[in-house]
């Protein structure tokens, strides 16, 4: 019997679709992947897919010590490297609310050559919160190491985190948020067209992006930008997504390469900086960036409100899936994943300009980078069990973006293994469900400075989505 009186390459579809949702903490800012394959369907066919990430981020931040104005060896919660890390207190899962999303997409066949879709997505995205008491939540007993050595300006190398964030010092404010937190939220929409020519298919179109951020740096850990505030506003921007397809159906054969172009984003950031606020600390250092920077004093402001340029970065994805057994109706699928984090940074113009005291030149830091490109890659196989439930299995790879992560994702890749099913309710429509365990690399926390700030090891995630979609080949 011909594989192609089973719809194997739909029901597997269903499936991995469901398992493959990724984290952030696995590579950059990833969660989507920005998976297209419902495009590669046949007829008519519209999907809804909700998931849920459910990591579990742990790990220990620094004991490391420094001499203070009191002469006295305080904990500042950093070291200039690993030989100067000093286990410290434990910090429980920064990601225990889950983070959930939705997809959907629909696409149709205008006729036996062009084909048309428009595909919703959150490809992008992050929600860490650090709580308890750890060096990366503010109380008024931490101290902040501010300067490496007593500069030639006089200002003390370390100081209590109340001289650098005097709201910590004061009585409970409820709406102030004394822990570090990151969310960031994007959401595309692409519009596909594509033309198709003895099983070969080009495919492109307009990709529309909407992203926003708010970030919050507490606690010792982070240094004189304990206390930062950052919000980025709404904003849209364009970008296209395109490639090539090959299909042979009677061999449930189809391969595809799809390329997604960078998005480029100006965005409005409010920035609040609670070093340069006035009194002793915050004179010493705006005379500090004045000298670095020569901008004049009165134009140094704890509160600013500019505009920020974000990337969001290119990606290439290779996928490929074709039958193995017509007798034991199988299906072998390969997915490949390529965005390049090395080229992407966050630089928030005033937290960059304060940097400048730290590197002495024009450059300064960004508030997040990575120094390795992310590869990621998953092998699965799908059996078909009777003429309405279908399953499979997946195991999977990702590189990361290197043992060293920022603070504010402390993960470096992952392993995992997956698996789903589907039934179908009516020869049209179907319920799918699924489920992956992922094991995180360990990684050593470090700020954009260099400075080592905690060590997170043996951590663990769970994936889970259910989707319903509808498909008619009339």
């Amino acid at each position: 019997m011909s594989l192609t009186k089973f719809h194997l390459s739909r029901l597997t579809l269903a499936i991995t679709l469901v398992g493959t949702s990724t984290l952030a903490f696995s590579a950059g800012l990833d969660r989507s992947r920005q998976d297209i394959k419902a495009f590669f369907q046949e007829g008519t066919y519209a999907e809804v897919t909700a998931v849920t990430v459910n990591p579990n981020i742990s790990g220990y931040d620094n004991a490391a010590e420094a001499k203070s104005i009191t002469d006295k060896n305080v904990i500042v919660g950093a070291s200039k490297d690993e030989a100067g890390y000093v286990k410290g207190k434990e910090v429980r899962n920064i990601t225990k609310d889950p983070y959930n999303f939705i997809r959907y997409g629909v696409k149709t066949d205008v006729n036996d050559n062009v084909s048309v879709g428009i595909l919703y997505d959150e490809p992008w995205g992050a929600n860490v919160s650090y709580h308890g008491k750890n060096n990366f939540v503010s109380n008024p007993n931490q101290h902040v190491k501010v300067t490496d050595e007593i500069p030639a300006l006089p200002m003390p190398a370390v100081n209590p985190n109340t001289a650098i964030n005097e709201t910590i010092g004061k009585p409970v404010n409820e709406d102030y948020i004394a822990n570090t937190n990151v969310n960031l939220h994007t959401q595309t929409w692409t519009g596909l067209i594509g033309v198709k020519k003895d099983g070969f298919q080009v495919y492109g179109g307009p990709v529309l992006q909407k992203a926003k951020a708010k970030l919050q740096l507490r606690g010792s850990a982070f240094g004189p930008m304990t206390g930062y505030d950052a919000v980025a506003g709404s904003d849209n921007a364009m970008g296209w997504a395109g490639g090539v397809s090959y299909s042979k159906p009677e061999i449930k054969l189809n391969a595809a390469v799809t390329y997604h172009s960078p998005i480029e984003h100006e965005i409005p950031i409010a920035e609040s900086i609670p070093l340069l606020s006035d009194g002793f600390v915050g004179d010493k250092a705006k005379d500090k960036l004045k000298a670095v920077t020569g901008t004049p004093v009165d134009k140094i402001s704890k509160n600013t409100l500019k505009n920020i340029t974000v990337k969001t970065p290119e990606s290439v994805n290779i996928n490929l899936q074709s039958g193995l057994s017509e007798k034991y109706q199988l299906l072998g699928m390969l997915d490949a994943r390529w965005v390049p984090w090395s080229k992407m940074n966050l630089t928030p113009p005033s937290y960059n300009a304060v940097s400048k005291i730290k590197t002495k030149d024009d450059v300064g830091l960004p508030i997040l980078s990575y120094d390795k490109d992310q590869y990621t890659v998953e092998a699965g196989l799908a059996k078909r069990f009777n003429d309405k439930l279908a399953g499979s299995v997946q195991l999977g790879w990702d590189s990361g973006t290197g043992e060293e992560a920022s603070a504010l994702g402390p993960v470096n890749g992952y392993y995992s293994v997956g698996g789903g099913v589907k039934y179908n309710v009516t020869p049209e429509w179907a319920l799918s469900a699924g489920a992956k365990y992922l094991k995180f690399g360990d990684a050593t926390a470090k700020l954009p400075t260099g400075d080592v700030v905690g060590k997170f090891e043996d951590n663990n995630g769970f994936v889970a989505g259910v989707k319903v979609s509808y498909q008619s080949e009339d």
